[in-house]
């Protein structure tokens, strides 16, 4: 399948951020934002709200004693990802990244390739406060079509910037011979559902070799991570990695997978 591809760079410099976009051979769009305080914030009452629903599903119900009503903790959470959606949105709808957002619509849009193609963005970040926002949610273009059912599909991934192995900018990506290979990794699943994961999964084995691998109650967290890693790390490789569940993160110690 036709791939274009760009790299977006976002730097966050003091109360600003610099964005460059560069595609084919040299060439380059930069602009300069203002980065929005309450992004922080949001992203933080929505982290809140995000382990304070998951929290109460895995509490306990009490024996006796006044039961006081509060908010559904699941509202909570979506009203939080709404206003942190909002702010997030909002800046990227910034008039100053108006030739980097029209430059992708342009290439997701392009009438002379009459078959499905990708529109890929490499993107780097020089923070974490920027990494964990979630750019695949980013609205480049409200009139731009990213089904598969007509011109390209736009996919951003995150790449290190510490890789820095050259990317054809407009390459055709070949077939795989053989089955692929599907590592699942599953997090903790309270309060979720992975009956559905499962089965898509299971559908896709006699196209693919799948193996699962997670979090079990009573299973030390430790040894879990290094069995996760030398598995990550096969000779063999994987295409796809999936995750799904709970990392059991906390504001100190971070996830636990």
């Amino acid at each position: 399948m036709k791939s274009k591809i760009f790299h977006l760079k976002v730097i966050k410099i003091k109360s600003g951020c610099n964005f460059e976009l560069s595609w084919e051979n040299g060439k380059t769009i930069a602009a300069i934002v203002d980065y929005p305080q309450d992004l922080d914030q949001g992203y933080q009452d929505w982290k809140y709200a995000y382990i304070n629903c998951y929290k109460n599903l895995r509490g306990k119900v009490p024996k006796s004693g006044r039961l006081t009503v509060k908010k559904d903790p699941a509202a909570l959470l979506r009203e939080a990802e709404a206003r942190f959606l909002s702010i997030f949105h909002n800046w990227l709808r910034d008039g100053e990244l108006y030739e980097i957002r029209e430059e992708i619509a342009k290439a997701a849009t392009d009438s002379s390739i009459n078959r499905r193609y990708w529109v890929d963005i490499l993107l780097t970040c020089n923070c974490p406060e920027l990494t964990r926002l979630p750019w695949e949610a980013w609205e480049i273009s409200t009139t731009t079509r990213t089904n598969l059912s007509g011109f390209g599909t736009i996919r951003i991934a995150r790449v290190s910037n510490t890789i820095h192995a050259g990317i054809s900018h407009d390459k055709i990506i070949p077939s795989i011979r053989r089955r692929a290979r599907v590592l699942a990794i599953l997090g903790d699943e309270k309060g979720l559902d992975f009956e559905e994961d499962r089965k898509a999964l299971a559908h896709l084995s006699k196209l693919a070799d799948i193996k699962f691998i997670g979090w079990q109650p009573g299973k030390d967290s430790t040894s879990l991570k290094q069995e996760i890693v030398k598995e990550i790390a096969n000779p063999r490789g994987w295409d796809i990695l999936f995750f799904a569940g709970h990392s059991n993160e906390t504001a100190c110690t971070g996830g636990e997978l």
